[in-house]
């Protein structure tokens, strides 16, 4: 879901909420509004987290004789243009391993949001992409 969405959704649940609390608090249960600002307040927070990392990615294009590297993570965003000529992929070894991309002294793992299958695909995609 992208941010929107799922700032739609909470603002639908929090309707929701609304509306039966209000109904109880005017049947005399005037107890659930504390406990409706409590679930505000938590599905605040919750859209805060997810929010802040829906938006996360990794980027790599082959532009000519260059690589480029963008890995974004929240509010931080990376970016690294590595020389084609001297570059080497390494595959992913472990269960938990990255693929990755090092030209000389520069290096780049990448593959964060993907599974050991996904990556294992792209670096059987990428290592084609640089041989053609």
């Amino acid at each position: 879901m992208t941010p929107q969405q799922l700032l739609r959704a909470f603002i639908a649940l929090g309707l929701l909420s609304l509306a039966v609390s209000a109904a109880w608090a005017l049947a005399g249960a005037w107890v659930v509004i504390p406990f409706l600002l409590l679930e505000w307040g938590a599905l605040a927070v919750a859209f805060w987290v997810y929010a802040r990392h829906a938006l996360d990615h990794e980027r790599i294009t082959l532009e000519g004789n260059k690589v480029c590297v963008e890995v974004v993570r929240g509010e931080h965003c990376e970016a690294q243009e590595l020389p084609r000529a001297y570059l080497r992929c390494s595959p992913p070894d472990g269960r938990h391993a990255l693929v990755r991309i090092q030209s000389r002294q520069e290096a780049v793992d990448v593959g964060r949001f993907v599974d050991q299958t996904g990556r294992r695909r792209f670096y059987e995609e990428f290592r084609a992409a640089l041989l053609a």
